[in-house]
């Protein structure tokens, strides 16, 4: 037996204020207001009246590669650059996984992450599961209800 739970998760809505952006990461909303000014990081354009900032998921992504590196000793030019060398392989992986990933499926009581098809002709599709810490693949016929 086999069904598909449905995907809820849409990281493009998620939106932080600046206080939240600042708890998650741990830097301080003076920081990311600096930041923001030396054009590192950048808020959401708000077409509200609100003139709270907000950030969305993207940003919270590169806010903790920055405090990250800061962490292991970089200076804040030197750690925005190696950011965006490390930003565009996020870039790469989050636009593979956004293509590839099709949902969680229970195959007989097990859970997969779907990850498409496995060849092009559309027979065969790649399963990834993960358990007791571990990553497995495993390629089933298309067609398998």
């Amino acid at each position: 037996m086999k069904y598909q739970i449905p995907n809820i998760v849409d990281f493009d809505k998620f939106v932080f204020r600046i206080g939240e952006l600042s708890r998650m990461t741990g830097v301080s909303s003076r920081q990311l207001r600096y930041w923001e000014q030396r054009d590192y990081i950048s808020a959401i354009t708000r077409d509200d009246q609100n003139k709270a900032r907000v950030y969305d998921f993207y940003t919270f992504l590169q806010v903790s590669i920055i405090k990250k590196l800061l962490d292991e000793g970089y200076r804040l030019p030197a750690a925005v650059e190696k950011m965006s060398s490390i930003e565009k392989e996020l870039s790469l992986s989050r636009k593979f996984f956004h293509a590839a990933f099709n949902g969680v499926e229970v195959v007989d009581g097990q859970v997969f992450l779907n990850l498409g098809y496995f060849d092009k002709a559309k027979t065969q599709i790649l399963y990834g599961q993960y358990e007791n810490g571990q990553a497995s693949y495993e390629v089933r016929p298309a067609n398998d209800d």
